[in-house]
């Protein structure tokens, strides 16, 4: 039997129709919803993996849920939704198993990618012949010279582990420079001078400008004239005047060089004030800055890069004080030399 070509379309049209109607309404019938409201969830089997790196979508083998209904039924091991259904930041702490109105949720870990343990100190090579080799360098400071959000490592200690040399480390989290909080950068300067694990000699001392002084910009104070030197003119209760104690006593203690740095770039204009004030007694004290924030070269890096250096807009990982920050200091101290 022959069947026309127009039939014959319109038989294939009508049986895709058909497969289309039917694959719909099964999707429909095997939806994950449940089919009658949910009174609960219970977690039977917590998930295998509740560690994750920056960028890890969460897993959720051996998750086991069952679900108990309004009327008391129950049913086992239900389809779940999870949220958040994204790669894992920091930030997420937990995520939510999601089944009818219910949901339940489950602890977890998410560790910055730039702190992954590559880039720890230990794992850190040496330089071959470096010049730093055998020196000596204080640095006083507080969150970002301590590595708060990096496992307590910082450019210090990768500077000491990378050339071989001795650093001394002396910082506190949340501290000023100016003397008007406890454990400030003054006070602990003072007491570790007066103890008896103060160092004979130093190659150089690098000072931390830190952002927490920013938040207090009507403790500035002022910088003195070119020609005050000494010591007991500044008012170390300020951000200014103790910028200007510290060097003085440094070069009264050591006569040795003197570098502040300051962070990477960041919108703040209080810190930028903070920033030109530092710049503007080079000449005075014949002092070093590792302007990090206003080296345009050195903040011309990617998002990508950008967050696998940094925890937040102040405080590095490892691989920012590794890879980013650390060669940075480095050139700097090397500079001295000459």
């Amino acid at each position: 039997m022959k069947i026309s070509r127009k039939r014959f379309i319109a038989f294939i049209s009508a049986a895709i129709l058909t497969c289309t109607t039917a694959c719909i309404i099964s999707a429909c019938t095997d939806s994950d919803e449940p089919t009658k409201p949910v009174a609960s969830l219970t977690i039977v089997s917590n998930p295998t993996k509740t560690e994750y790196e920056q960028g890890e979508y969460f897993d959720s083998a051996g998750l086991v849920i069952n679900a108990t209904f309004e009327d008391n039924t129950t049913e086992d091991n239900v389809k779940y939704t999870i949220n958040p259904n994204r790669p894992l930041e920091p930030t997420d702490t937990v995520v939510a198993a999601k089944y009818g109105e219910k949901q339940v949720t489950i602890n977890i870990k998410v560790t910055y990618r730039g702190n992954n343990a590559m880039y720890n100190v230990e794992n850190t090579p040496a330089i071959t012949n470096s010049p730093l080799n055998g020196k000596t360098y204080l640095f006083l400071g507080s969150s970002v010279t301590y590595g708060a959000n990096a496992g307590k490592e910082s450019m210090s200690d990768y500077i000491a582990k990378r050339n071989n040399c001795t650093t001394i480390k002396k910082a506190v989290s949340g501290t000023t420079l100016g003397d008007y909080k406890e454990n400030s950068y003054v006070k602990r300067l003072e007491n570790y001078i007066a103890s008896t694990d103060k160092a004979t000699t130093l190659d150089a001392f690098i000072c931390q400008l830190s952002t927490n002084d920013a938040l207090k910009p009507e403790n500035f104070g002022t910088i003195t004239a070119a020609n005050v030197k000494d010591k007991s003119a500044f008012d170390k209760s300020t951000t200014y005047g103790a910028m200007e104690y510290i060097t003085a006593l440094v070069k009264e203690t050591w006569d040795c060089p003197v570098i502040f740095y300051t962070n990477s770039r960041y919108d703040n204009d209080n810190y930028s004030q903070m920033v030109t004030a530092v710049n503007s007694l080079k000449s005075k004290w014949n002092i070093t800055v590792i302007d990090l924030f206003n080296d345009t070269e050195f903040n011309n890096i990617s998002e990508s890069e950008l967050k696998l250096y940094m925890t937040d807009e102040i405080h590095p990982t490892k691989a920012g004080y590794r890879e980013w920050w650390t060669p940075k200091f480095e050139e700097a101290l090397k500079d001295l030399l000459n």
